[in-house]
């Protein structure tokens, strides 16, 4: 009798989108990178259920959607979010905006994963988890 592979139960996630480039090329290279995230999600047991798009916004509308998919999963109706790289939608190399961006997913009891650099954790345990 073979054993039979057990399959995690699929994560489900919202696509953060993000791309920079000519406002006329925005469209196209956004579609290219929807493209790349459901290639990694379809391999490794992700199911996106919802797209959200910086459509080139500025930095705070970038933090207002992280916040809103923070409420998305607080309400328990999806699990996280997956971002090509997280270098996507932090200015510069703020590493301290970067670890707000991943503990305010975290601390909504969701997990931020990335494309490019896997599962993304502070590497500290909230009380209660």
């Amino acid at each position: 009798m073979s054993k039979k592979k057990r399959r995690e139960p699929k994560i489900e996630c919202i696509a953060y989108i993000s791309v920079e480039g000519d406002l006329n090329k925005i469209d196209r290279l956004e579609a290219k990178q929807e493209r790349y995230i459901r290639e990694y999600a379809n391999a490794h047991n992700i199911d996106i259920v919802g797209v959200e798009y910086r459509h080139g916004f500025g930095q705070m509308d970038v933090n207002r959607q992280i916040n809103e998919i923070a409420g998305l999963i607080r309400a328990k109706r999806v699990q996280g979010i997956i971002i090509s790289n997280i270098n996507k939608i932090i200015p510069g190399d703020n590493l301290v905006d970067a670890y707000a961006k991943v503990g305010i997913i975290k601390a909504a009891g969701g997990t931020f994963i990335s494309v490019e650099n896997g599962n993304l954790d502070l590497g500290i345990s909230i009380e209660g988890e």
